[in-house]
């Protein structure tokens, strides 16, 4: 060609062009004068390049509906439209990260300049990325904007994904945006509603005869765990272990310290059932949000009282956060009559802060309503049930987690199509007493060839403690993926670019609960420590996962949104108090988590996780060990 036909620039560019559409990554400049010749060894490679010859490029991009085909011979993929699916199907709020990092994507592409601190983080990392990484992002771009409505609005928050491609990201409507969505989830983990208004429940209440002693007001459960006086009434076999009370004691076996549990009998500080078992009394962090759910709490005006019991002194009247069952009948007709239903079937709900300053000690905990039953044998107000409390203050110690052993139950299907490669990632956010966050760290382990029934070691620190904190968000997820090793880094190289994307915007949104109106004084409003921490761990792990899902031959199997707060750490690695009990749940991304303690010892704790596929019919299991350092 000519340069008076095509500039050398022109040449350029459309060569950068067609090695894009040809998934051959390379980058180049060029100053010349007379002719341009340009070969390229990219289409249609499909045997191996004999010795010398120029190896082949990486699988090029399909046409339909996937960025990176899988490599043919090996094990099938799920599609993006498959997992997009998965996801929309599960979702509980749309990704206001993932809306973000796919907007930077796009205004990098389009060559916008960098409008704020945010941009200029994210387009400094895009900027790095080699031909094909550009190549492979402005697919995954493509295939966001290509989504049905309904299910893009589903899994990217509008605010965002709606912004024209010349407006820039402002963090601070990201900010506003993140910090929406975390109390959308924990709204949904505490009150069962993505908008935690407050709203009464409804009046469930008899006039009382001379002998009644009834509790109209009732506390069914303290954060989870069933008080005495649930009704029903629940035998002693129907109590969870983590609701009975323990006595623990710590010997030594062959030379190892060991932890031992026995239930306590008599001689209860709290509740007490069949048999004189004791009921475990609820620990909670001055400072902390708390959880009740019982009946008849029929005013937003409901206030939790707590009174200190000796050697302590004082009490405190709190405001609380109302969220009543509205769904549950107020009566029933058994055996042709018609009863009220005022017992724990009910699930009206109240969340109350505890004041950061509260002195430590065992408390009587009650719910007072004020009375508009329009019943003036009950009152001006009506206080529930009473139930024992020990307050503690905020623990100062420092924790690490590592992950110790990754095992293969099962792996993908079909197994005679080869090994399993696997990569993992593990990042961590600590949260501060103000609900401020510190930042996220990431760590990466990746294993080739792994079969059904294999092990192999992780040991890799996941997280560190280095300052005072009230809870840490921590999340997991590996993937799977088939190919030659050039595919595979290709793969890991994208996934760390989107990686880098959501990391460079959690910097920006360390005040999003306070942008979002949720101040350390209204936690009441979405729930305590561990449930903020645990929507922020679900809320960053849909971002990645998804747009991971968008274009990448990789199938989710592991998935592991989680969070701890400081006492649920200090309880786990104290010989004080029993082992956990085991959690089970299924991740947005649809895989089943199931946890298992292992073993405590003074300062530490292990425990096994699983995490099953459905989709992929695999298994896999992390051990996890937590040590209390300081």
């Amino acid at each position: 060609m000519k340069p008076s036909a095509l500039s050398s620039r022109e040449a350029i560019d459309r060569s950068r062009e067609a090695s894009t559409s040809r998934a051959c990554g390379f980058d180049f400049n060029i100053d010349v004068c007379g002719d341009l010749h340009i070969h390229n060894n990219c289409a249609g490679e499909t045997k191996p390049p004999a010795p010398g010859d120029t190896p082949p490029c990486f699988p090029p991009p399909a046409t339909g509906n996937t960025c990176l085909p899988p490599v043919a011979g090996r094990k099938h993929k799920a599609s993006p439209a498959q997992k997009l699916a998965t996801l929309a199907a599960n979702a509980r709020a749309p990704s206001a990260l993932a809306a973000g990092a796919m907007h930077l994507v796009r205004r990098f592409l389009a060559g916008a300049s960098p409008a704020n601190e945010l941009e200029r983080a994210a387009f400094a990392r895009l900027a790095k990325a080699p031909a094909q990484a550009r190549s492979t992002l402005a697919c995954a771009a493509q295939q966001v904007e290509g989504l049905p409505g309904g299910q893009r609005s589903t899994l990217f928050n509008p605010k965002i994904d709606g912004l024209d491609v010349g407006t820039p990201l402002d963090p601070q409507v990201l900010t506003a945006a993140f910090g929406a969505e975390i109390v959308q989830r924990a709204g949904l983990a505490t009150f069962g509603v993505t908008e935690p208004e407050e709203r009464p429940g409804r009046i469930r209440v008899f006039e009382p005869g001379v002998e009644s002693f009834f509790s109209q007001v009732r506390i069914c459960t303290i954060n989870g765990l069933r008080t005495a006086n649930f009704i029903p009434p629940v035998p002693s076999a129907g109590y969870r272990p983590e609701e009975i009370a323990h006595d623990c004691t710590t010997t030594l076996v062959n030379g190892q310290p060991q932890v031992t549990c026995q239930v306590r009998v008599g001689n209860c500080v709290g509740g007490q059932i069949d048999g004189g078992v004791c009921l475990k009394v609820p620990t909670l962090a001055a400072g902390d949000g708390v959880v009740l759910q019982g009946v008849n709490f029929f005013s937003v005006d409901a206030k939790v009282l707590m009174t200190a019991r000796a050697p302590g002194s004082g009490s405190f009247e709190l405001d609380a956060h109302v969220v009543g069952d509205i769904e549950t009948q107020v009566n029933e007709i058994v055996d042709g009559q018609t009863r009220l239903i005022n017992d724990c079937r009910v699930h009206d709900r109240i969340g109350v802060t505890l004041p950061a300053d509260m002195p430590p000690g065992f408390y009587e905990m009650q719910v007072a309503v004020p009375n508009i039953t329009g019943i003036p044998s009950l009152g001006t107000r009506l206080t529930s049930n009473s139930e024992i409390v020990e307050v503690v203050p905020p623990v100062t110690a420092r924790f690490q987690i590592t992950a110790e052993t990754l095992r293969c139950r099962g792996e993908t299907s079909p197994a005679s199509f080869g090994s399993d490669e696997v990569g993992l990632r593990f990042l961590a956010m600590p949260l501060n007493a103000d609900l401020t966050t510190g930042p996220l760290t990431e760590v990466s382990r990746r294993f080739g060839d792994v079969d059904s029934g294999e092990q192999r070691n992780i040991d890799r620190l996941i997280f560190n403690q280095t300052a005072p904190m009230v809870a840490v968000a921590l999340l997991v997820m590996g993937h799977e993926v088939d190919g030659e090793d050039a595919y595979q880094n290709m793969v890991t190289s994208v996934s760390d670019i989107f990686v880098d994307l959501v990391k460079e915007q959690a910097k920006f949104i360390a005040g999003a609960l306070s942008a979002a109106g949720i101040g350390a004084s209204a936690l009441k409003a979405v729930g305590g420590w561990a449930i903020v921490v645990v929507a922020i761990a679900v809320a960053i792990t849909l971002a990645i996962d998804l747009i991971i899902a968008c274009w990448a031959p990789a199938d989710l199997i592991i998935e592991d949104p989680t969070g701890y707060s400081i006492t649920d750490l200090a309880e786990r690695t104290s010989p004080a108090f029993p082992l956990p009990p085991v959690v089970s749940f299924k991740s947005e991304g649809g895989i089943q988590v199931d946890s298992t303690p292992k073993e405590k010892i003074p300062l530490q704790y292990r425990e096994m996780r699983e995490y099953d596929s459905s989709d992929e019919e695999s298994s896999y299991q992390v051990t996890y060990r937590f040590n209390r350092v300081a």
